[in-house]
């Protein structure tokens, strides 16, 4: 039961027929088909605040394009040694919370053939997008609020730059089983920020909540921070990709368009946790 998804109008178990390979179903007759790039859609109708939830996907083809160009490739090294050092190394089902279009599986992946790798996002979008790298992956549209799996079935779970539930993500995992956390630090991408704001504010973070939890324990923090050169396209790409596109100006938009390189700071925290649950 742990290794299948699980029907997100009953809670039962989602098998393959064995006539209909392209259908799951529950045994309350509840089905749900593969589309055809490999990922099944679970995020009820009922279950939307728009009818796109996500990044848009215009975010979702900047961020592609800007990761594939390697400039976050400190960060996703990180990710992959997290997992590595863990005690079960690369034989662990690993579970990425907000996959986007699957850069960071694709790490994994390419780092191990013998990863179990799921990835959910209420993108269906970026999940298509994902399908399509052919990672040997289960791939699901659903909220990291109601993830479609059973208790106690990941060894791992990764988060990156996505908000998560404490209670949800604890949930499915393993007892003593880890969350990587990844948010932004106080300087990433102040060079971009600066062209932006009169007066920057240092990031927040997406940990909120998670150091006053008793389901999580930190266990290590690990900072990376470099100096990139982000040239032409890239950096407007780099722009659309963040939450500054929708405060940043026209005028600015065209400045930045225009520009033939950009130094900014990348700066980052990996935070380690261990889930406490029983």
């Amino acid at each position: 039961m742990r290794d299948h998804f699980k029907c997100p109008n009953c809670a039962q178990p989602l098998e393959r027929l064995s006539d209909q390979p392209q259908t799951f179903r529950c045994s309350n007759n509840h089905s749900f088909d593969i589309a055809r790039e490999g990922y099944l859609n679970l995020l009820l109708a009922q279950h939307k605040r728009s009818r796109n939830p996500g990044d848009s996907d215009e975010m979702i083809r900047s961020r592609q394009r800007f990761l594939e160009a390697g400039y976050y490739r400190p960060l996703s090294e990180a990710v992959v040694a997290a997992v590595a050092d863990s005690a079960k190394g690369f034989d662990q089902t690993v579970l990425d919370l907000g996959c986007g279009e699957g850069h960071y599986l694709q790490q994994l992946r390419e780092a191990s053939a013998e990863l179990g790798l799921i990835g959910m996002d209420i993108s269906k979008f970026a999940v298509r997008l994902a399908a399509k790298r052919k990672l040997n992956a289960r791939l699901a549209v659903d909220s990291v609020f109601s993830i479609p799996l059973f208790d106690n079935s990941v060894d791992t779970a990764v988060s990156v730059f996505s908000p998560i539930s404490v209670e949800e993500t604890a949930r499915v995992l393993k007892p003593g089983g880890k969350l990587i956390m990844v948010g932004p630090g106080e300087e990433h991408l102040s060079g971009l920020t600066a062209l932006i704001y009169e007066h920057t504010v240092p990031h927040r973070g997406n940990y909120e909540g998670l150091d006053a939890a008793n389901q999580l324990s930190l266990l290590q923090q690990v900072e990376i921070k470099q100096s990139i050169t982000v040239s032409g396209c890239d950096i407007l790409d780099l722009l659309k990709m963040t939450p500054y596109y929708w405060h940043s100006r026209p005028e600015q938009q065209q400045l930045l368009a225009q520009l033939d390189k950009l130094e900014t700071p990348i700066h980052f925290y990996l935070k380690l946790y261990q889930n406490q649950s029983s």
